[in-house]
């Protein structure tokens, strides 16, 4: 058998011109995370608590700006539907929705996010604006440099944050960290397999009677007797879960009005009372969606409804969020090697990063390995190799995985292994993408 090790491999520090300093290799994505309640739902309220305590999507920055719930009831100027509320699906009618529907309820929830000015509220969150009047308000750049190691990873940083080299490396940061700022709006529509029993049930009896009718007897009966059992042996749900993603709108004429007009680090009420008031520069845009239908039905005694629901809610989250990752390339995750793994002479054999069933992952995806340089203040990616994964060896890290699959032990991690060669040695630390 090979013996397989773990190679230990410093990571050389990047090298940057013109600063004698190192910076983090990479900046994750930031993600509003927001769902649409249906009090009119059986379980809209339930839905909302699940949703209430997911946790933060583990491979982004969670980037909450205090409004997590659109009421349904609250969406107005969906074209060609009656009443308020978005297009959905209803069981006896039409279970997927059309590509115009899905356009009107995007747009639809996009004018809401613009009315509420949320585009705003993000800038505000990712400069650190804080005080309670105009009199003390101020913003800072404290988080973008946590996000992006900045504040870890500069010598004397409180001196150079005023040189303008400094500050220009800043604004370059934030440049790069709030163009990949989203949000990402999930509707949830479910039919139960108790609703799906009564409706055969119904449609059974209605059978039986018109045999009984044209041939008499009891066939009816029967029937009914069948389909009354159904709703009292199962338990389930399917759900249709569409998710909306938008982008923050920002770039480099964007960022340089806002420090110029807005931007202050000292009581300043006129920047601020301008900043509160304007209604147009800060805004969203509408990407695209994603559609995903998800069933779990079980007899009864696997699993209680509330497991049941948190299960399928939280599983058909993770397919829209992996496959708009597939759609958007700015929305792809960039993700560590965690391992090297080398064998008995040393060679490398295989590579380990978290990711897996969760991000969409399978045996046919590609990944460039990236290494990072900063560069005028900004970080530039250049491709070292590409790798796959080993069949069989994706890792299921999706929502309760281990209990479902009654796994007692997690391998935390995809094994990867190279596509071809390269001349460059892959260490860890270094940055993987899907392409």
């Amino acid at each position: 058998m090979r013996k397989i090790g773990v190679c230990i491999i410093l990571c050389v520090s990047l090298s940057v011109m013109a600063q004698n300093r190192t910076v983090t290799p990479y900046y994750r994505n930031a993600v509003t995370n927001m769902m649409i309640y249906h009090p009119e739902d059986e379980f809209g309220y339930d839905v909302f608590k699940i949703f209430d305590k997911l946790p933060d999507l583990e491979k982004y920055d969670s980037h909450p700006v205090g409004l997590r719930v659109i009421d349904n009831a609250k969406v107005k100027g969906v074209s060609g539907h009656a009443g308020d509320g978005l297009h959905r699906q209803s069981y006896g009618s039409s279970l997927v929705l059309s590509a115009s529907e899905k356009e009107a309820n995007a747009r639809a929830i996009e004018r809401l996010l613009n009315e509420a000015e949320i585009g705003k509220r993000m800038v505000a969150k990712w400069f650190n604006m804080q005080g309670d009047s105009l009199q003390n308000i101020t913003f800072s750049t404290a988080l973008l440099e946590e996000r992006s190691d900045y504040n870890a990873t500069v010598s004397d940083v409180d001196k150079l944050r005023y040189t303008a080299e400094g500050v220009s490396a800043i604004r370059n940061i934030s440049e790069d960290m709030l163009r990949h700022s989203f949000v990402l709006v999930s509707d949830m529509t479910y039919i139960t397999a108790e609703q799906r029993a009564e409706a055969a049930k119904t449609t059974l009896n209605v059978l039986g009677a018109v045999f009984d009718a044209l041939v008499g007897g009891n066939l009816g009966n029967r029937v009914a007797e069948v389909a009354g059992n159904i709703a009292d042996s199962f338990m389930g749900f399917k759900v249709f879960t569409h998710s909306y993603l938008y982008q923050l709108e920002w770039n480099e004429d964007i960022s340089n009005y806002f420090y110029s007009t807005y931007y202050t680090q000292t009581t300043n009420p006129e920047k601020v009372k301008a900043f509160l008031r304007d209604s147009t520069l800060f805004k969203v845009h509408y990407l695209g969606e994603a559609s995903a239908v998800y069933e779990k039905t079980q007899t009864k005694g696997k699993y209680d409804r509330t497991e049941l629901l948190e299960l399928i809610t939280c599983r058909s989250l993770d397919n829209n969020i992996a496959e708009l990752q597939h759609q958007f390339a700015d929305f792809r995750i960039n993700t560590p090697i965690t391992t090297v793994e080398c064998d008995s002479k040393g060679k490398q054999i295989g590579y380990r990063a978290l990711v897996g069933q969760k991000e969409g992952i399978r045996d046919n995806s590609t990944f460039e390995v990236l290494e990072a340089k900063l560069e005028k203040g900004r970080v530039v990616y250049s491709r070292v190799a590409l790798i796959r994964p080993v069949k069989n060896q994706i890792w299921d890290n999706r929502f309760n995985a281990m209990m479902e699959n009654d796994v007692d032990v997690a391998v935390e991690g995809t094994l990867f292994k190279l596509v071809g060669s390269t001349t460059k040695q892959i260490t860890k630390g270094m940055i993987i993408r899907e392409i």
